[in-house]
């Protein structure tokens, strides 16, 4: 799950656990913390997994089960990272593209991420044939491959490809929206079994990512980029298997039709609580910090990695393999911030977070200069520290984000801003990637000519400390001792007062 919670939840009602009704499903999950609570005790670890997969199979059912490593293992993890090198090596080899057209192609097919909270909204108020969620996971499954095998099987105009990268890319988010909101009711039912969909649902995505990994550089040094769309195209068809899969209950015949009102309700009550700022502050801070301010200039460094003549010559196969250090550099990441950093405030670990984005980036400077080679490091060696580095550094920056944004969302529509949040997250990034094609395009950067490429590295990590100018957006205090006055609820008649020149807020 490239971002995580989010989606509109429907009443848990709508949707009932895989064995019993929601009453039986509370006391399940009384029973099945107990058993939960001693499910680590035998040392062994194979046996302790096992043990592990046995108690939630009992408590959520094996399809469901198979539901949640579809759309987080395969169709995230491993998919997500074969696209990234095939897409790649597609802008360049197949349509021959520059690096500053490339980049903002590639913004542009990021896009559906942006919109998760819209596809919750859809799935809540428009059911098909009584249900809200599997024949959505239906549908993207057969259109996502539609459009993978489009990729494969023809040489379409820049602009068609990025239409089906992005149409690709929405089957993806939207599977993943549905799965979210389908955790987060069977969390409600059985919160005791909260904590373990997680981790099934991000070591799902942490080992589909490094299959994928290991796969995608010897695919499309062997296959060619666009035939390894074939090899991506099993995602969507997976999801098929997860729609067949996926328990849900028929909605009542009287809530089967278009559900306006439901929809003009939530939609007043997420624009009230934008208006809070409580909530405002924080999600500006998230976008200016995320990339706003910040060019992404990813795609020219590409260019010049896998250049032999000016560039070090990378083959695929090991930036396959500089992916999957950077996967085991995020779980370093996340035990750091759970273990040490967890303590210090908000606004301190984004400090120090951006402060050391901005200098492991400078570490871009010594590569396009040649510089390592003559300290006698090689290319292959520094790329891979560095990409370990920058990878640790933004899982810190990322987990107290996603900590945030959890301690933001009021009662009632959690579901909704938490994914507000997020696509205001994926906003910001898509921003970096649009303003990096500027950069690249205004410095001249092309195939023929990386001589200004250290001078866009320049400029992207400086432009990382200007977002330490907006951390007094952020709330004073730690994860477990936030400043609850600047989360207070917002009375009505002072929402004018809250954001006056953003959002009209006036009463009905």
């Amino acid at each position: 799950m490239l971002i995580p919670q989010s989606s509109l939840e429907g009443d848990s009602s709508d949707l009932v656990p895989h064995h019993p009704s929601k009453a039986a499903g509370e006391g399940l999950g009384e029973a099945a913390g107990r058993r939960a609570s001693e499910r680590m005790q035998t040392g062994n670890f194979v046996m302790d997994l096992y043990r592990w997969f046995r108690v939630m199979r009992e408590a959520f059912g094996a399809p469901f089960l198979a539901v949640v490593i579809i759309v987080y293992g395969i169709s995230q993890g491993y998919a997500g990272t074969m696209k990234t090198l095939a897409s790649n090596y597609y802008w360049k080899d197949v349509q021959k593209l520059q690096p500053a057209s490339t980049q903002a192609f590639q913004a542009f097919v990021g896009m559906p991420w942006n919109m998760k909270p819209i596809y919750g909204l859809i799935s809540d108020t428009f059911p098909i044939s009584g249900y809200k969620k599997w024949p959505y996971l239906a549908l993207c499954g057969i259109i996502g491959g539609v459009f993978l095998w489009a990729l494969a099987l023809s040489t379409p105009s820049p602009v068609s490809a990025a239409m089906l990268m992005a149409g690709a890319a929405l089957c993806t988010a939207f599977p993943d929206v549905v799965t979210d909101a389908t955790v987060a009711e069977r969390s409600r039912i059985t919160p005791s079994f909260a904590s373990d969909l997680q981790t099934l649902s991000w070591g799902s995505l942490a080992i589909g990512g490094l299959i994928g990994c290991g796969i995608s550089g010897s695919a499309v040094h062997s296959l060619g980029p666009r035939n390894s769309f074939f090899l991506i195209s099993v995602a969507p068809v997976m999801l098929l298997l997860a729609a067949l899969l996926l328990p849900e209950n028929r909605l009542p015949k009287n809530l089967r039709h278009i559900q306006f009102g439901a929809l003009f309700n939530t939609f007043q009550q997420f624009r009230r609580t934008l208006c809070k700022s409580s909530i405002w502050k924080p999600a500006l801070y998230i976008y200016l910090s995320q990339g706003a301010l910040c060019p992404n200039i990813s795609d020219a460094i590409f260019y010049w990695m896998i250049d032999p003549v000016v560039g070090p010559g990378f083959s695929e196969q090991f930036l396959g393999l500089v992916n999957a250090v950077g996967y085991f550099a995020m779980f370093v990441g996340v035990a750091l911030y759970n273990c040490w950093f967890v303590r210090y405030t908000f606004r301190m670990i984004f400090f120090w977070t951006q402060v050391a984005s901005c200098g492991i980036g400078l570490l871009d400077i010594i590569l396009v200069t040649r510089t390592n080679l003559k300290l006698k490091i090689p290319d292959h060696a520094f790329v891979l520290g560095g990409t370990a580095l920058a990878d640790i550094a933004g899982k810190l920056q990322l987990m107290p984000m996603l900590v945030l944004c959890a301690r933001l969302c009021p009662p009632g529509i959690e579901g909704t801003i938490f994914a507000f949040l997020m696509s205001v997250s994926n906003f910001g990034v898509t921003c970096g990637s649009s303003f990096g094609a500027l950069l690249i395009k205004l410095l001249n950067i092309q195939r023929e000519d990386y001589s200004k490429l250290w001078l866009a590295v320049l400029i992207q990590c400086l432009m990382r400390l200007v977002p330490l100018i907006f951390l007094f957006l952020l709330p004073e205090g730690t994860v477990d001792n936030l400043d609850c006055a600047q989360l207070d609820v917002i009375d009505d008649k002072d929402e004018d007062k809250e954001m006056p020149e953003l959002i009209s807020c006036s009463d009905e």
